[in-house]
């Protein structure tokens, strides 16, 4: 049967947004299983360059209840079958205290007989003593509460944080949260067949993709670089994407770091790139980083890129890291912790052992294809009902 989805997203092309790319990619592969599917968010939008067959609607407004409002009535006109909210708690400019504006969206459509999907990208934050955070942390979670008894089914992008709001689930008298991994936001390229044994002479080529924000650790990219760059001085940085803007405080700190770094000359940084250029760059990577304080996980849709690829990802083990799912030395090189002498460790131990980088870079291609391609993502999502 053919059915017609409704994929609501915080934002969307050309805004910058990991869960924007998520909504695009999803409504694709939706679409080549042949059902109907369009995205709405909140204005601006427009067709995503790499997926335009993929028809978006955005709504203007200042607050979250206006959004929903306006979307609310266009995703009427739409008739879905099912509507898939992808949710974060502070989306639409809902800032710390959330808004019911989400839960509008799912009663309505569910009253006109859609059945009704929570794909929950983020949760709530965390508890803070601060009052203000501590309310924000309070509202958060009855919010998010409130959405959980108005939807059919619920993912969760982990399963650190399904195992979280398990509880709840359970409580409530409803289905357990299931785990829909974030596929790759740019489509991976095969790395080239590396040699056996690499002499390093015109490399290794080592990447990170992120902007600069809260928990991306900059300062360990760049040091880690720096003791790479003393063993290795052909050895080249490429720092993929967007970092934001030059005059954002934490921007120019990462900038004036890069211009004093004792490797500058072998540091570039590419700026925004289209996300088949982004692929092509980590295909040509020897390693990849992800120096994230949340660690190796299924949400975010830069690490499936290099492991689609074959190239080694390191990272840490951390808060949102399935170890049933990436596994030391087979899929990921893990350090032992979130500074630049571990990762330097880690990155080094891989780099002078061929067999080691061969081993986990076709680990991680085997993960990829098993778990976090986007076909994959969709039968599982299909499968759920």
């Amino acid at each position: 049967m053919t059915r017609r989805f409704a994929i609501v997203s915080p934002n969307f092309y050309p805004r910058v947004c990991g869960v924007g790319d998520h909504t695009a990619r999803l409504g694709s592969e939706l679409r080549e299983r042949g059902h109907e599917a369009k995205a709405f968010s909140r204005l601006p939008v427009a067709r995503h360059p790499e997926v335009p067959d993929l028809e978006v609607y955005g709504a203007e407004g200042e607050t979250p209840t206006t959004v929903a409002r306006r979307l609310g009535a266009a995703i009427e006109d739409y008739r879905p079958t099912d509507l898939l909210l992808q949710y974060t708690a502070q989306m639409w400019n809902a800032w710390r205290f959330g808004s019911p504006a989400f839960l509008r969206l799912a009663a309505q459509a569910r009253r006109r007989g859609a059945r009704v999907t929570l794909i929950a990208h983020e949760l709530y934050v965390p508890w803070h003593a601060r009052p203000d955070l501590m309310m924000a942390a309070l509202l958060q979670r009855a919010q998010l509460t409130s959405l959980l008894k108005a939807c059919h089914q619920v993912f969760v992008t982990t399963a650190t944080r399904a195992a979280r709001i398990a509880p709840a689930c359970r409580l409530l008298r409803l289905p357990e949260p299931r785990v829909i991994r974030v596929g790759p936001n740019a489509v991976p390229i095969a790395a080239p067949e590396r040699p056996a044994s690499p002499t390093w002479s015109s490399g290794p080529r080592i990447g990170f993709f992120s902007t600069v924000t809260y928990g991306k650790r900059f300062d360990v990219v760049l040091e880690t670089f720096a003791r790479l760059a003393q063993e290795f001085p052909a050895a080249d940085l490429v720092i993929l994407g967007d970092l934001g803007p030059p005059n954002e405080p934490r921007v120019a700190a990462v900038l004036a770091a890069v211009e004093a770094h004792p490797a500058r000359a072998r540091i570039r940084i590419t700026g925004r790139l289209a996300l088949q250029d982004i692929a092509a760059e980590v295909a040509r990577l020897d390693l990849y980083l992800f120096p994230m304080d949340t660690g190796a996980n299924t949400r975010s849709g830069t690490i499936p890129v290099a492991l689609g690829s074959g190239v080694p990802v390191v990272a840490v083990r951390g808060a949102d890291t399935d170890e049933a799912f990436f596994r030391d030395q087979e899929n990921v090189a893990f350090a032992r912790a979130m500074t630049a002498e571990a990762f330097a460790e880690a990155s080094l131990r891989l780099l002078r052992d061929p067999v080691a980088l061969r081993r986990i870079g076709e680990g991680g291609r085997q993960l990829y294809e098993a778990h976090i391609s986007w076909p994959r993502i969709v039968d599982d999502l299909l499968a759920a009902g």
